[in-house]
């Protein structure tokens, strides 16, 4: 057998004692990978008192210092030709399908986000003062001083193949000082362990607080062990998926779960007009093929305000747009099931499509793409791999009405509008749960910044400490603001 790779990353300081001796598992599709961390339950307990011993050192490391780091890490990634990021490619490729270009793509939108202008904008977005990790910071409105704790240790139960998207639950942690079990996910298990092996080049001591593993989805004893071990636990995946995590998490533990979510776009006449069709289709292609649309803010569906620009002229440019999108970007391999449901989707998209007076059906010869007219939301939902659909809409009360059965799941939403009717359009989409609205071309390329599923992410993880109505506080307050004060008046 040809040499594997490992998945997994294990700190140094964790000796062989930690795992349970090599293993090889297979994807969902069947590629083999080699696991060389599999810790049995007896030493659940051991590795995460190490983990806490990690999180020690981060607590002593300032963040400033953290964010240089990964900000660092990233900028290694930048370059295609990086040693890690070139294996990483090969491997994604190999268990996802996707083509080494959309692995790229996708590799420069996740990574391009944790560089350091943009985590200490997330950190003053979340916490006002990113030192409050380090040390007592004064808070003018308390009269006193505080202090934002992070973790101990994190545990993150990964789910899907998105490349690159592990490094967010990752950089997030380590930004609050919290040392991070991860189990990666089948569908894409390989990313994680590179990262960490880049990040170990650069700072072996922020290497030294994560662990990456993986254990079949049916192991709860593994799943429970790794659990236990944590302050803080991060979930993603399907309902099933994070309803097996949360039934192992206790009260004192924070949770945070991304469940399945689905988005979509809205473009009006008025953009259409101003845009220019074929800019406003090379936009929504950018938004459906990134991820190659494996990601839940990717849109699966674009609905069309009626008018000069009908949804049958708007699918027909956007069939165009999406084809040179792959010309450059192609989708890559798809495991016979997914083919099989591609062809499943279009044989029923291009059915009702055929019993609409505006609709239209268009796909590329192979399985790169396809472009349907539909007449509602009914198949919004699917297994991506770039297959939208494009739905007339009347007025903003229709678009809202077709949209709000989706509401509990709305993420995301493209939105092409200006002026007051952008702003009366935003404010429906947001009363209806959306937790993000972009400009077409940008859902696929959300900041570290954005509330994620509309939750402050890193302000989530911490817990404050505030020292309020003490004279030693009232003391060094008069002293920073360079005035002596004795005694013990207020």
């Amino acid at each position: 057998m040809p040499e594997l790779t490992d998945i997994t990353w294990l700190p140094p300081w964790a000796s062989s004692e930690v795992t349970q001796g090599g293993t090889v598992i297979a994807t969902d599709d069947g590629f083999p990978w080699y696991c060389s961390v599999r810790p049995e339950r007896s030493v659940w307990e051991r590795l995460g008192k190490g983990l806490r011993g990690a999180h020690e050192t981060l607590r002593a490391m300032s963040v400033s210092g953290i964010v240089e780091a990964i900000d660092e890490t990233c900028n290694r990634w930048a370059d295609r030709d990086f040693v890690h990021r070139a294996r990483a490619r090969r491997d994604i490729v190999a268990a996802t399908g996707f083509s080494p270009e959309a692995v790229d793509r996708s590799l420069d939108v996740e990574l391009g986000n944790y560089r350091a202008e943009t985590l200490n904008r997330v950190l003053r977005r979340e916490l006002g003062d990113p030192t409050v990790l380090d040390t007592f910071r004064e808070d003018p409105e308390l009269g006193g001083f505080t202090l934002a704790v992070g973790p101990r240790v994190t545990t993150v139960v990964c789910s899907g193949n998105v490349p690159g998207l592990p490094a967010l639950s990752i950089v997030r942690a380590l930004l609050v000082k919290s040392a991070v079990i991860l189990k990666v996910a089948s569908g894409e298990p390989s990313f994680a362990a590179h990262f960490l092996r880049s990040v170990a080049e650069v700072n072996p001591l922020l290497a030294d607080a994560v662990v990456v593993t993986y254990w079949p989805g049916h192991d709860r004893t593994a799943l429970r062990e790794a659990v236990a071990q944590a302050d803080a636990v991060i979930a993603y995946g399907s309902d099933t998926a994070c309803a097996a995590v949360r039934e192992h998490v206790q009260p004192h533990q924070c949770y945070i779960e991304h469940g399945h979510k689905v988005s979509a776009g809205v473009v009006t006449q008025d953009y259409l007009r101003r845009t220019g069709l074929d800019e406003a289709a090379d936009r929504v292609a950018d938004d459906v093929s990134t991820f190659n649309q494996h990601a839940c803010i990717a849109p699966q569906a674009y609905l069309v305000e009626r008018g000069a620009i009908g949804a049958h002229q708007f699918a027909k440019a956007l069939a165009r747009a999406m084809a040179r999108y792959a010309r450059t970007c192609p989708l890559g391999t798809v495991s016979h099931a997914e083919a099989a449901a591609i062809q499943i989707r279009r044989a029923g998209a291009a059915w009702g499509a055929a019993s609409m007076p505006e609709g239209g059906f268009w796909c590329a010869p192979g399985l790169d793409w396809t472009v349907a007219v539909a007449s509602d939301l009914t198949t919004f939902s699917g297994t991506g791999n770039r297959m939208v659909s494009v739905v007339p809409v009347t007025d903003l009360n229709e678009a809202v009405g077709l949209l709000r059965p989706l509401a509990p799941r709305l993420q995301n939403i493209g939105l092409g509008a200006a002026g007051a009717e952008f702003w009366r359009w935003s404010a429906a989409i947001a009363r209806l749960g959306a937790c993000r609205i972009s400009e077409p071309g940008r859902m696929a390329t959300p900041s570290v910044m954005w509330r994620h599923d509309g939750m402050p992410c890193l302000a989530r993880m911490v817990s404050w400490c505030d020292i309020e109505m003490h004279k030693e506080a009232r003391l060094r307050t008069s002293m920073v603001q360079g005035r002596t004060v004795r005694g013990d008046r207020p």
